[in-house]
């Protein structure tokens, strides 16, 4: 899948904004997406070239590409020949035990259940009444 899939990218993100105010949006977009080469064209005044993740931000979305405040799919526009990663090598002199393919990608963590506060309730409730 290329960055530019949007359709694909629709489906990986989760529903609600990425950002609690405009103020946070503004920081992570100059610390990520104003130096990027996804965002480049935009920059350029080809907002439909530019990267498909600010898009989906625009339209209330968490792309699953943020990741703990930073994007995955940063590229700096003075960090190398393009727009696609490139590989992290493996050490020399190591043997693999597993292909590193299938291991490799975006990966989205998703909340903690609520835990219940009924059985809590219930016990202040016995510590205060007095009944065991």
């Amino acid at each position: 899948m290329s960055l530019g899939d949007y359709d694909a990218l629709y489906e990986q993100s989760r529903e609600g904004g990425p950002f609690s105010n405009s103020d946070e949006g503004m920081a992570f977009m100059d610390a990520w997406c104003n130096r990027c080469v996804h965002d480049r064209p935009a920059r350029q005044g080809n907002d439909a070239k530019g990267c498909p993740l600010v898009l989906l931000t625009l339209t209330d979305r968490t792309p699953a590409q943020f990741v703990d405040g930073r994007c995955t799919e940063f590229r700096d526009e003075d960090s190398g020949p393009g727009p696609e990663p490139q590989p992290v090598p493996d050490p020399p002199g190591q043997l693999l035990l597993l292909p590193r393919a299938p291991f490799e990608g975006v990966r989205m963590l998703s909340p903690l259940p609520e835990p219940d506060p009924l059985p809590a309730v219930l016990a202040a409730h016995r510590v205060t009444d007095g009944t065991p």
